[in-house]
């Protein structure tokens, strides 16, 4: 079952950006890096170059602070962060403003027992796009799950950003 904002707040440490959707609740954009490297998969962990990660600038357009992103791929820090409870798993999602644009942002699933002060995910840019800092991109949903077999314990758990260092 899809859950609206009101059950999910509690799951969410929400910023002074955010904002509740009907279904789940708006993020908004904290830090943008490109994403220049590769990875190493193996069955048991994931290596990720650190130095690969490329923090993007904030520049004043319009008297804002923003990014300008050329077409690329990059990860998204949010301001946001989560606690997924026991009983259920998130995703997140583009708004539509970023939607058509052709720009896709889009998760992994976010699995019961997984928790971050930060969230992030990647972000396609299929062309120029202009974001402005702490504008709301993305929104999370969280499905209640009838029965978990185990909660999350992974490489991953309690870190803000999208590699380990």
């Amino acid at each position: 079952m899809l859950l609206n904002s009101n059950q999910i707040s509690s799951y969410i440490k929400e910023s002074e950006f955010s904002k509740r959707a009907q279904i789940g609740i708006d993020l908004s954009a904290a830090k943008i890096e490109r994403i220049d490297v590769g990875s190493v998969v193996y069955k048991d962990k994931t290596h990720i170059d650190a130095l690969g990660y490329v923090e993007v600038p904030t520049m004043s357009i319009d008297g804002k602070d923003c990014w300008r992103l050329e077409k690329g791929i990059y990860s998204i820090t949010f301001n946001e962060g989560i606690h997924v409870p026991d009983d259920c798993a998130a995703k997140i999602t583009y708004r539509s403003s970023l939607y058509r644009t052709g720009t896709i942002i889009e998760s992994p699933w976010w699995d019961p027992g997984f928790y971050c002060d930060q969230m992030n995910t990647t972000m396609i840019v299929n062309s120029i796009i202009i974001i402005e800092k702490n504008a709301r991109v993305a929104q999370i949903a969280f499905w209640r799950v009838e029965e978990v077999g185990e909660t999350y314990n992974g490489q991953w758990q309690g870190l803000n950003t999208a590699y380990k260092q």
